[in-house]
């Protein structure tokens, strides 16, 4: 695991050096925490998890800024705020995300019956509208099931 921690780390960086900029200390310090983290994290959060390390608010928000121009996190919007996950490494280039209007949790569904509706879904619309559809990001609001059995236990 640690292995393939450390590989990833590698090809982004020299994903940014062949980019034109440098592997930082703090940008390092985001690049590991984007590849270990396994959920979608806001630039409080970010800053929350990295400012022990020395990295300031200010530098969080450039090094978004960065890493999401050159394609290495991609920026989600959910409910009028931003939060941002690992891009560079994502085979499937289709995110389907649940929001919940209660509690905030955010999840992503990773299910083969959803994925293949969606890409004949995208590649009906490739068809018929002649474009190239490079990524898909989805977004549903609703109740999850806990805040749902939460509300029926008060009740």
């Amino acid at each position: 695991m640690e292995v393939e921690v450390e590989n990833k780390i590698f090809k982004i960086e020299e994903w940014i050096k062949a980019s034109g900029y440098k592997c930082t200390a703090p940008r390092d310090t985001l690049i590991r925490l984007f590849v270990e983290t396994k959920r979608h994290l806001r630039p409080e959060e970010i800053y929350m998890l990295t400012k022990a390390q020395g990295v300031s608010l200010p530098t969080v928000y450039r090094n978004i800024d960065l890493l999401k121009r050159i394609g290495v996190i991609k920026e989600i919007v959910i409910q009028k705020e931003r939060y941002y996950e690992l891009n560079m490494f994502s085979r499937k280039k289709l995110h389907i995300h649940f929001s919940c209007n209660q509690c905030g949790q955010i999840k992503e569904y990773l299910d083969s019956k959803i994925f293949r509706d969606m890409i004949e879904q995208r590649d009906y619309i490739e068809e018929v509208f002649h474009d190239d559809i490079e990524d898909v990001t989805i977004v549903m609001n609703g109740i999850c099931d806990l805040c749902k059995e939460r509300n029926h236990s008060d009740n």
